[in-house]
């Protein structure tokens, strides 16, 4: 009995358990895979070429798997830079909000070494079949 008063005693002390936090963010695109002299992400992309159901928007995936958790949804004709490739799949970062283009997601230079998007826009994984090529 004594053993069991103590595990209550220090379980009680210990608090309530610190918060999960659920908002995994996916597998970030590697950027500057194509050296330090070419842009970090060298083309820019539309959304387009997909039947749209429930409105004109594409899911943007975690990861680059169709059974990825979706974490945004992108408008059709939306402008995204291309960056890693992986099959099918097309690696993508994004602007995010209205205060926010394309020239604000620092991957139109060279980087010394291509590495995880880190930047201050979005980032995901589309379907590359719902990109057409703009520039790049």
């Amino acid at each position: 009995m004594k053993l069991i008063t103590a595990i209550l005693a220090m379980s009680l002390q210990s608090g309530p358990p610190a918060p999960v936090d659920n908002q995994y963010e996916g597998r970030a695109p590697i950027v500057g895979l194509e050296g330090p002299s070419s842009d970090a992400c060298p083309g820019i992309g539309r959304i387009s070429g997909f039947e749209a159901r429930k409105g004109d928007f594409i899911r943007v995936r975690i990861d680059a798997d169709e059974y990825a958790p979706t974490k945004d949804k992108i408008d059709l004709s939306t402008l995204v830079w291309l960056c890693e490739a992986d099959k099918d799949w097309q690696g993508i970062v994004y602007p995010i909000g209205e205060n926010q283009d394309l020239g604000d997601c620092r991957v139109s230079s060279a980087l010394p070494v291509a590495e995880p998007y880190d930047g201050p826009c979005q980032f995901g994984w589309v379907p590359a079949k719902y990109i057409d090529l703009v520039a790049g």
